[in-house]
């Protein structure tokens, strides 16, 4: 299938297709959309293996056209296989967009967050203790809690950002 039929069938535009099979995304056979596999890549469907086949089947394939031949696995596999990569090089594509992180950067940032929290929280009783023990209005009291609090998850909002 032409890459412009391609959007028609996927109700996207021709420019949107077009970005997709240069990116590597797409499943490409001479020059034409392999539909069921560029599908199966974008829905994100999974691979299986049939318990009657040696071969993995794209779920979407349907049931009537498996066939027990040799030469079918081979094709299944080698879809198998372009899948994998277009799969692959969507990953890489997103990552180099900056719509994928590092887990780690991200585990590393929390944990450094959490920290800051922790040491403000903790130290609002150090800081306020002598100030709020010499108070008898309870308004007062509040409003000196609310304060240092706020302080303190502004601090770690603004280092979060700086991130």
């Amino acid at each position: 299938m032409t890459q412009s039929e391609y959007a028609r069938h996927r109700g996207k535009s021709r420019q949107y297709i077009s970005k997709l099979a240069q990116s590597g995304t797409l499943i490409m056979r001479g020059g034409k959309v392999d539909v069921r596999g560029s599908d199966a890549v974008l829905n994100d469907r999974p691979v299986v293996v049939e318990p009657n086949q040696a071969m993995p089947v794209v779920l979407s394939r349907p049931a009537a056209d498996s066939l027990g031949q040799a030469g079918a696995s081979f094709g299944q596999a080698r879809t198998v296989d372009m899948i994998f990569r277009a799969k692959l090089r969507r990953l890489e594509f997103e990552a180099r967009q900056a719509e994928l992180v590092d887990a780690e950067m991200v585990r590393k940032a929390a944990a450094d967050a959490l920290g800051l929290l922790r040491e403000g929280f903790l130290g609002v009783a150090d800081r306020l203790a002598m100030i709020i023990a010499g108070e008898t209005d309870a308004k007062r009291v509040h409003v000196i809690l609310k304060t240092d609090l706020t302080r303190e998850l502004h601090r770690l909002a603004d280092a979060i950002l700086a991130v």
